[in-house]
C-alpha cells in the first residue's frame, strides 16, 4: 500500500525508556512440573513428558534407503520409512526404527503409501509391521557390517 502525503492524524507513540537494568535482577518464576486439568468433571494431575532430541543421521537413512523395500522385496532404491510410533506434536521419531519402503511409480501405489496413508492397515497392523520390519533392517545392517 502506498503511502499519501498527508499528515497521519495520529501523533506518533514516544519511544518507551529502556528498563532492562532495573529488572537484570529479576528472576522469572520456574515453570510447574505438573498442571491440574479437569477431565470428567474430575481434577486430574498431568505431568508433562520431557523431549528429547531425535536421533538423526543421514548416511544411515541413505543406507536404508539403498535396500530392497522390506514389505514386498522390490529392488532399490527405496524410500527410508520412519515409524509412526513415539511421534506427537512437535516431536519426530529416530532414524534408528527407519525401514525401506518402495515409493509410488505410475500406475502402481507404492509400500510406503499402502502401509502409511491408505488406512488399509489397522494401527495395531502398521505398529506389528514398522516394528517387525525395522528390526529386520537393523539385524541386515549387523550382518553386512
Amino acid at each position: 500500500m502506498k503511502r499519501g502525503g498527508f499528515k497521519p492524524k495520529v501523533p506518533a507513540r514516544p519511544a518507551r525508556p529502556d528498563r532492562s537494568a532495573e529488572f537484570a535482577s529479576y528472576e522469572l518464576p520456574k515453570p510447574r512440573a505438573a498442571t491440574i486439568r479437569i477431565i470428567d468433571g474430575k481434577a486430574r494431575m498431568v505431568v508433562p513428558v520431557p523431549k528429547h532430541p531425535p536421533v538423526r543421521d543421514e548416511a544411515y537413512r541413505r543406507l536404508v534407503a539403498a535396500m530392497p523395500c522390506a514389505h514386498c522385496q522390490r529392488p532399490p532404491p527405496s524410500q527410508c520409512a520412519h515409524a509412526d510410533e513415539g511421534k506427537g506434536m512437535g516431536m519426530k521419531s529416530d532414524d534408528d526404527g527407519c525401514f525401506p519402503l518402495c515409493a509410488d511409480s505410475p500406475g502402481r501405489v507404492g509400500c510406503h503409501t499402502l502401509i502409511g496413508a491408505s488406512g488399509k492397515f489397522t494401527r495395531e497392523q502398521r505398529r506389528y509391521l514398522e516394528q517387525k520390519y525395522a528390526q529386520q533392517t537393523r539385524d541386515k545392517l549387523k550382518e553386512t557390517a
